[in-house]
């Protein structure tokens, strides 16, 4: 089942040297889906590169490394895994431009952060 996620906790999840260790050998994916804004990622371009606020969808693949000895889980299990042990959460807000202000106080004052 395809996950959605936005490019600013993506980056958060692909940049985490718990789940993406350099020092127990390669931990890396295969065979995965990603699009972001409703259009498959070209090759060309890693998902870490995607911008902040775009969506991005993850589709299948699996994730391998030693760590997995031979358990690899899905590219979403995966991603939900490291979710779930986050203190945080980072979403895209959308409001009338006329309220932006209004609505950057209100998560502001209700201890969030604007980027």
């Amino acid at each position: 089942m395809a996950i959605k996620t936005n490019g600013a906790e993506f980056k958060r999840f692909y940049s985490d040297p718990a789940y993406w260790p350099t020092d127990e050998g390669n931990t890396y994916h295969d065979d995965v889906l990603f699009t972001v804004d409703g259009a498959p990622l070209p090759e060309s371009q890693s998902p870490d590169e995607v911008a902040d606020d775009a969506v991005l969808t993850i589709e299948g693949g699996a994730v391998f490394g030693p760590q997995f000895k031979g358990r690899e889980p899905s590219f979403e299990t995966y991603f939900k895994r490291w979710r779930k042990e986050q203190s945080t959460v980072s979403f895209v807000v959308e409001c009338d431009r006329a309220l932006t202000e209004a609505v950057k106080t209100a998560i502001r004052t209700a201890g969030g952060k604007v980027a």
